[in-house]
């Protein structure tokens, strides 16, 4: 039977390909860096607006929020996010013209330190708030038919992240 702790699996699979992201800054390419950063993006944003589109309104409608659980919250997180990869792409397109490439990273790793603080701040708070109580609140017919809508799937992401870490 499907949960939507399910969808766990996914922000680790995301987290991954965050990592190859950061480990081609490492390398100093930036071609490489922007292409990963690039599918992350594609690839978080996709999910950021199936649980926007489809798992928040569940929430909203059946579950009385928790304290730390408010839909405010997670939508808010979720503009930082957005926020955050903005300000990266911005950051990976004025390397090409830095003095000092390493220099350069350096900061760029540095800031994406509190976007990682972040995501774990919100993976935690969807793994022990959000998915339990969409599990709680729904049939397993319901959660067939939002797995079935989602935009970015498991099944799908796999081979996705396997070409990228190549």
């Amino acid at each position: 039977m499907k949960s939507f702790s399910d969808l766990l699996e996914l922000h680790r699979q995301l987290d991954e390909l965050f990592l190859e992201h950061q480990r081609a800054l490492l390398r100093l390419n930036l071609a490489r860096a922007t292409e990963l950063l690039d599918q992350y993006a594609r690839e978080l944003l996709a999910h950021i607006r199936d649980e926007e589109a489809l798992l928040m309104p569940l929430y909203q409608e059946r579950v009385t929020a928790p304290t730390g659980g408010a839909t405010e919250i997670f939508f808010g997180e979720h503009e930082k996010l957005r926020q955050f990869l903005v300000l990266f792409r911005q950051e990976l397109e004025s390397l090409r013209q830095v003095a000092d490439l390493e220099r350069g990273v350096l900061f760029l790793i540095d800031s994406q330190h509190l976007f990682k603080r972040l995501l774990v701040h919100h993976d935690t708070r969807e793994k022990k708030i959000l998915y339990p109580l969409l599990d709680e609140v729904t049939t397993a017919t319901e959660k067939q038919e939002v797995f079935e809508l989602l935009e970015l799937r498991l099944v799908e992401h796999a081979p996705a992240l396997a070409i990228a870490t190549d």
